[in-house]
């Protein structure tokens, strides 16, 4: 595919991909390939958009206060590959949603990956998904940052929990007489 317009100088501006509907996608532009680009979404989920099934890409005309192609602030950690289908292999085993919004939406675990096609695990179902049929494929960022946090509430508690127990044990033990 020849880029007759250089994608990258929109890094960092808020972008809408598709027109208006339930398949379009909107946030922070994170990076732009001549295979696949990649969204930010304030609702805290990476979407990578395979470029082939872009129909349309638009910006706030008015909105000159992020130009300059690059990334400021706040920038979530996002898997960046050749192509597409890298992306795919890099996220398997990872909790994702496939082709978001419309009927064709699928979330679950990606499993296995082969050459044609990716096996997707949703609650009870083995489902298969033709690669060519992925118009896009997305991870919530927030999720994973909030399995880490509640491990670390977790820990905090235990230990907690533990402190709490060992001043009773000695409160007892002095009382005792041990």
């Amino acid at each position: 595919m020849e880029e007759s317009y250089d994608l990258k100088s929109f890094i960092g501006r808020n972008t809408r991909i598709g027109w208006k509907g339930a398949a379009s996608g909107t946030g922070r532009l994170l990076d732009a390939t001549s295979d696949y680009l990649v969204i930010y979404e304030t609702k805290g989920s990476v979407i990578y958009y395979r470029r082939d099934h872009i129909d349309s890409m638009s910006m706030d005309s008015r909105d000159i206060s992020d130009l300059g192609g690059e990334l400021t602030g706040d920038i979530p950690e996002y898997v960046k590959k050749d192509s597409f289908d890298k992306i795919i292999e890099a996220l398997q085993y990872c909790w994702v949603q496939i082709n978001r919004g419309g009927e064709e939406q699928v979330e679950g675990v990606l499993g296995d990956i082969f050459p044609d096609y990716v096996l997707l695990i949703a609650h009870d179902e083995m489902i298969i998904i033709f690669k060519h049929s992925i118009r896009s494929i997305g991870m919530e960022v927030k999720r994973a940052e909030k399995e880490q946090e509640k491990k670390e509430q977790e820990k905090k508690e235990s230990k907690s929990k533990k402190n709490v127990w060992q001043h009773w044990r000695r409160g007892r033990s002095f009382k005792a007489g041990i």
